[in-house]
């Protein structure tokens, strides 16, 4: 079995920013079957500190994308769509299961195959004395000093495992799928083919009767993660009735996850309804009927066609409540490569700076127009118009990991100041005129990416320098 970093792939500079992030096994030209683990731009700072990894270490990292991929919180506004290509002309589309996959292998490792029990009470059976049925069942003689009772039969408990029952070898059957896909990871294989062929109504109406009379918590999940690897498996079957061993488990555009990850750790604003708040909007004003005066188009209530598209800001960090001279932030969550190559070219470009300009603006206006009382008093109550300030958050690697951890304090994320980028049509004389361009540590931000006050006060300082 081939070290885990012949598997893996980092592209830290070429055609990273739109290139696929996750697992694919594909048949190649020859006719085998070839997997690769393709990690987020920055993870690795090349192909050589990828290669001088350790199978522990890439195990870790492994998993620590898998569960990224895999997090509800991070896809509740991303289509991740896994594609598994069969012998058809028209291969099925659905979400691989990775979490069941990895499971059902952990559950494997730790406890073996699942068993049908059968519990026999018998007289002379060797075992655990079932003395409630010994005492009811059997007749005791009198002993010698005629002062006690003497059982010469005894009822033994015992327990008899069936090996060959049919949740048994369905269990068998969706370990040996796993391992043949994920196997690897553990550095083992399938050792022991399945005895039944796959029949998607027996594998389901099997599982589903286990689960009727089961009540161990460990076994019902394992019991949840079968179903969800049958269900799967029957969505993606070959012409001749087998499993199809190609699957598809990542995204081609890491850039909607990785604002994501950034959001949850440096936005202080998690209210949908506050967050619209901030964002601009186009409108329409029909020649002849010009909207009324005082209209406040950041009512929810107000919905109309005429307006014509809004702009969302990425993050919205404010200091906190009880600090003097608050300040705003209005970050911008970049999946570029400068912070691997430090080439300008790769840096943010003009759309993306005159759109940081107009969040700010808009962020002035709702600090000095007395139409955004409410939304000021909730959010930005202290926060004066020199206090905005605009960034742009890109990822790359730190030298020594990114992140330090113990279990008094939160995880510190690497953060290095990088400069900043402004337009030659302002003057420079407003804070938010200039965008700081912050490198973020991207492995310290996928192995925890829950808010952070340390991490949000330490950006504020880098930004305000």
């Amino acid at each position: 079995m081939q070290p885990l970093s012949k598997i893996c792939v980092c592209d830290s500079t070429a055609n990273s920013e739109t290139g696929f992030v996750g697992i694919r096994c594909e048949r190649q030209a020859s006719g085998t079957f070839e997997t690769r683990i393709s990690f987020p731009l920055g993870f690795f700072k090349d192909k050589r500190e990828l290669e001088s990894q350790t199978d522990e270490s890439l195990r870790e990292s492994i998993f620590s994308l898998f569960s990224v991929l895999a997090d509800e919180s991070l896809r509740k506004d991303i289509k991740l769509e896994s594609k598994i290509a069969t012998i058809a002309e028209d291969p099925a589309e659905s979400s691989f299961p990775m979490v069941a996959y990895l499971n059902v292998i952990r559950n494997f490792l730790d406890f073996g195959y699942i068993t049908e029990r059968d519990v026999l009470y018998k007289k002379g059976a060797h075992g655990k004395v079932s003395w409630g049925r010994t005492i009811k069942n059997i007749r005791p003689v009198i002993a010698e000093d005629k002062k006690s009772l003497v059982y010469l039969d005894l009822i033994a408990r015992k327990v008899y495992y069936n090996n060959d029952s049919l949740i048994t070898l369905v269990h068998k059957y969706c370990v040996y799928d796993a391992l043949n896909r994920l196997g690897f990871l553990y550095g083992i294989e399938p050792s022991e083919p399945p005895r039944i062929e796959f029949d998607y109504e027996l594998f389901r109406n099997t599982i589903h009767a286990k689960l009727t009379r089961t009540f161990n918590d460990r076994d019902l999940r394992l019991l949840a993660d079968l179903a969800r690897i049958v269900e799967f498996l029957e969505g993606h079957l070959t012409e001749d009735g087998n499993a199809a061993k190609e699957f598809h488990f990542g995204v081609e555009k890491f850039a909607p996850i990785w604002e994501a990850m950034v959001d949850k750790i440096f936005g202080t604003v998690s209210d949908e309804g506050l967050r619209k708040k901030f964002n601009p909007q186009l409108n329409y004003v029909e020649y002849g009927k010009p909207i009324s005066e005082g209209v406040n188009y950041q009512d929810e209530d107000y919905l109309d066609e005429k307006q014509r598209s809004t702009l969302r800001p990425d993050t919205i960090m404010v200091d906190p409540a009880e600090q003097k001279n608050r300040a705003v932030y209005i970050l911008d969550s970049k999946y570029y490569k400068f912070g691997m190559t430090r080439n300008m070219s790769n840096l943010p470009g003009a759309e993306s700076v005159c759109k940081q300009m107009a969040y700010a603006e808009f962020v002035e206006r709702i600090i000095l127009d007395p139409r955004h009382q409410a939304i000021r008093q909730k959010i930005l109550s202290g926060v004066s118009k020199e206090q905005i300030y605009n960034a742009f958050i890109i990822p790359y690697c730190a030298n020594n990991g990114g992140t330090s951890t113990n279990s008094a304090n939160p995880p510190t994320f690497k953060m290095e100041y990088a400069g900043y980028i402004y337009g030659n049509w302002k003057d420079c004389a407003k804070a938010y005129h200039k965008i700081h361009c912050v490198l973020l540590d991207i492995k310290a931000v996928m192995r925890n990416y829950a808010s952070n006050v340390d991490a949000q006060e330490k950006l504020a300082k880098l930004i305000k320098g």
